[in-house]
């Protein structure tokens, strides 16, 4: 049986690699199951594409094929084969940590296979998650393990997370074998495998110890950014570029779940003259060095949106390298360096700047934005106006306590609060804030919503804070929400149409709020003046 890897497959989808070309195999990997043999194809160099074939070759017949096989001595080079290991590195007890057979390539893999050892390498391992519902509680991990001939994604649950996690390392090389094989599920994973893995109770994983492990490092397949035009939207791409640009740390309240989120901002620049904007998320935004100095970040599965043009997000399913040691790193950086500082760049992400309220954000007055023909995708803008009232009624609200959880509870009884979401009693409560204000430019008012931190911010008291004055004291409640009347500020606002009863209308949310800076506004009068003067 003959198949092929990732990257002919590439070669055969753009019509590189045709019916009757002509080839030099470069590498291959066999392998034998019960008296078949599989030959994986991994490169090969195309020689000649001649309209019509060559000669009149000939099949040859599953009995030729074995007395060819029989005859020739195997080559160490073309098969890889384990004949020995250390087990006391890997091996967990109650595993059985037998020596496998035949090395089989990833992309040779199927769920009618079940005698088969892979020798791949840990290209991404996730954190621990843990889920609950009614069918009771659990914890899963998962792996992205790559070879030679290409990727497929591992997955462990409960058991296995015990068994496994923390044995396993990113970037190191294991042999793995007596896994579940079952169809992948393309929502979870950005990995081009028809087939994903699972741990079970028989599997075994063993690290390799030798020097020469012979499984290359994580393969890329990059996008230009100027590319990103023609990418779909939820597509995944590999892309590496200079963060010509590092925006801080955001807190943002998620809309759905009502869960706090953090992120960050990073505008990409490569050498096809465009730049784009990739958001982080969680650890990745946290853990991000904002102190480099134009470093080379490189995304493998980053998840394209047309949020804004064009822009790119770190998925669970992406893997984030910032300076990594290749060569194609090294010579995006020289270039940067040495001329493409200087160069001009077309925005592909047009509509939300870097760092959440960057100049990069467009400003518009209200009048321009009911003027813009607002739809389902939202409009992001930034705006400079006046508080002109704030509606107290309805202002927060009691909210499950948990960290995870933003819910409103019922109060049961007396101190006890009941949480549907959670399906669990509280002897306490959090309040959350939805505070609606009315602002006002110089063109016309409009009703906008400040959630938790944006509140939090533009009140200058916490969400409990302002719940006990208006428990305990209503006029200092009454002052607090009073003193900000009238006063103006920066604010950067997300617009969108939306349906109630039949009924459209625009619904803005305050994104974040900042004091009016003054000097920075008057130079930008001053430069629109300059544009009207010609």
């Amino acid at each position: 049986m003959l198949s092929v890897g990732e990257d002919i497959n590439k070669l055969i989808a753009e019509d590189t690699l045709r019916k009757n070309s002509v080839v030099k195999v470069e590498r291959y990997n066999t392998t034998s199951s019960n008296g078949k043999h599989f030959v994986l194809i991994l490169e090969v160099t195309i020689l000649d594409n001649p309209a019509d074939k060559i000669g009149t070759p000939l099949k040859l017949t599953d009995e030729q094929i074995n007395e060819q096989v029989n005859s020739t001595p195997v080559s160490m080079t073309t098969q890889s084969t384990v004949t020995n290991m250390n087990m006391s590195t890997g091996g967990l007890a109650g595993v059985n940590t037998g020596a496998p057979g035949n090395i089989y390539p990833i992309q040779s893999l199927n769920p009618y296979q079940n005698k088969w050892t892979i020798k791949a390498r840990v290209t991404k391992k996730s954190d621990i998650r843990t889920w609950s519902n009614a069918r009771g509680e659990g914890k899963l991990f998962s792996l992205e393990l790559m070879d030679d001939s290409g990727e497929i994604r591992c997955t462990g649950f409960t058991d296995a997370v015990d068994r496994f996690y923390n044995m396993i390392e990113q970037g190191q090389v294991y042999y793995i074998s007596r896994c579940s094989l079952k169809t992948a599920n393309k929502q979870y994973t950005a990995i081009k495998n028809d087939y994903e893995m699972t741990i079970n109770n028989d599997t075994s994983i063993v690290k390799c110890e030798e020097a020469d492990t012979g499984v290359p490092d994580v393969k890329l397949d990059l996008t230009r950014i100027s590319d990103l035009e023609s990418c779909e939207n939820n597509s995944f791409v590999d892309i590496m570029g200079i963060a010509t640009q590092i925006g801080d740390i955001q807190n943002i309240t998620a809309r759905a779940s009502g869960k706090q989120l953090i992120k960050r901002e990073v505008k990409l620049q490569d050498r096809s003259g465009a730049a784009v904007s990739l958001t982080l998320w969680g650890k990745e935004a946290e853990g991000f060095d904002a102190g480099l100095s134009a470093p080379v970040v490189c995304v493998k599965a980053a998840k394209v949106s047309d949020f804004g043009g064009r822009s790119l997000s770190v998925s669970f399913n992406s893997t984030l390298q910032v300076n990594p040691d290749n060569n194609i790193s090294h010579e995006l950086k020289g270039w940067y360096e040495a001329s493409g500082k200087d160069e001009s760049v077309r925005q592909m992400s047009s509509s939300q700047g870097v760092g959440g309220g960057s100049m990069e954000t467009p400003h518009k007055t209200f009048l321009e934005i009911k003027g813009a023909n607002v739809q389902d995708k939202a409009e992001y803008f930034c705006n400079q106006a006046a508080i002109v009232f704030v509606k107290k009624d309805n202002c927060m609200y009691q909210a499950c306590p948990s960290a995870d959880c933003n819910k409103k509870v019922i109060q049961e009884s007396g101190s006890e609060y009941r949480c549907e979401k959670c399906d669990k009693i509280y002897p306490n409560f959090k309040y959350r804030l939805m505070l609606t204000v009315k602002l006002s430019d110089f063109t016309g008012n409009e009703w906008v919503t400040c959630f938790q931190e944006t509140a939090e911010k533009l009140l200058g008291v916490t969400a409990d804070e302002l719940g006990q004055q208006k428990d305990t004291n209503e006029s200092e409640f009454d002052k607090t929400m009073n003193r900000v009347n009238f006063n103006s500020y920066n604010f950067k606002i997300r617009a969108r149409l939306e349906t109630y009863m039949d009924e459209s209308r625009l619904k803005c949310t305050a994104l974040s709020v900042d004091p009016v800076d003054c000097i920075s506004y008057s130079k930008k009068l001053i430069e629109e003046i300059k544009l009207l003067e010609g």
